[in-house]
């Protein structure tokens, strides 16, 4: 057989086009929703935002009443009940319960009423606390069931994992196509910074905050030697809207695709580059009282390149220098309350 030429891989990997499309976003008005809506825009789709407001998506005859009255071609499911640690640790039969059932109706339904395709966002919190510790933290999607998530975010992540089966056996009965794309730690403009934030947001806050008032020393958790995969949130919206287009079987059986930077960065070298783009110049302390937690992990994306084109095209220090705008920007005229 010939070698596939450029343009016919470029074609494969591409699939269908978006224009004119009806696409249902969940969680539309979220941090990754606002990014992934624009990039849809971008592709023509006509977009239909499901917003909380509206539909109650953990009661069924809701999501019912969603299907028939936005009447979706395809659907991307990135709502969620989730927050930190600490919510995970004080919520766990909620949130198992309503991202089990948001996502089984959602899927369900979407099925009785025709939906075309389904597309899963799920999580790196979906593999078990053991992924990557035989190979450097590589994470590789084939180890998805090798064990149990880490128990302080098991309940988020076994809601995510039976998803990914869900949409495997809806393919094998019913021939329903689907995607399933498995997020590392995202950030970017419009994330949430506060103390109940994720790491990235809340060391943008930490050094831009700092440097605005006149602090004359920060303080990082740790030792910073802990390796993370940080992806920026437009390139996953691309990779999302990517899969969405996939005309082809992996992109249509419901198969797991890890979307991350493939690479990671030490949590020193994520501190570093906040410190140099806030323009702090006090001193920066470690705690090393504080644990690091698990010393390498991030993501194994060959997949991600083969099936659908993919690899991550914002370096960590431009996605930080675009947070870091977009927060002063905010600061600047929401001194108080959460983006």
């Amino acid at each position: 057989m010939a070698a596939e030429g450029g343009e016919a891989k470029r074609r494969r990997l591409e699939g269908g086009d978006l224009q004119g499309r009806r696409v249902a976003v969940t969680g539309a008005q979220g941090f990754l929703g606002k990014h992934l809506v624009a990039e849809l825009e971008a592709q023509g789709a006509k977009v239909l935002l499901v917003k909380h407001s509206e539909y109650d998506l953990i009661e069924q005859s809701q999501v019912r009443k969603m299907y028939v009255d936005l009447k979706p071609e395809i659907l991307i499911h990135a709502a969620g009940a989730v927050g930190g640690l600490g919510a995970n640790v004080a919520n766990p039969g909620r949130f198992l319960y309503e991202n089990t059932m948001m996502g089984l109706m959602l899927l369900e339904e979407g099925r009785k009423a025709d939906l075309q395709k389904f597309v899963l966002v799920s999580t790196v919190c979906a593999y078990p606390e053991s992924a990557g510790k035989e190979e450097g933290g590589l994470m590789r999607e084939e180890a998805m069931w090798d064990g149990f998530p880490n128990p302080s975010i098991s309940s988020y992540g076994l809601a995510k994992r039976l998803l990914h089966e869900a949409l495997r056996m809806h393919r094998k009965q019913y021939g329903m196509a689907s995607s399933t794309l498995v997020l590392t730690n995202l950030y970017g403009p419009h994330d949430h910074f506060n103390e109940a934030g994720h790491m990235v947001p809340m060391v943008v806050a930490r050094y831009c905050d700092a440097a605005r008032t006149g602090q004359t020393s920060v303080t990082n958790w740790g030792t910073g030697r802990a390796i993370r995969d940080w992806v920026y949130v437009g390139d996953a919206a691309r990779a999302i809207v990517l899969a969405a287009k996939g005309q082809t079987e992996p992109l249509c059986d419901g198969t797991p695709i890890n979307i991350g930077s493939g690479t990671g960065n030490t949590v020193r070298e994520l501190c570093e580059v906040c410190q140099k783009l806030s323009g702090f110049s006090g001193e920066v302390l470690w705690d090393e009282s504080k644990p690091d937690g698990i010393a390498r992990r991030y993501c194994d994306v060959a997949r991600a390149q083969e099936l659908l084109g993919f690899s991550a095209e914002v370096s960590l220090e431009e996605g930080l220098r675009r947070t870091i705008d977009w927060y002063r920007e905010y600061i600047a005229t929401n001194v108080a309350g959460t983006p």
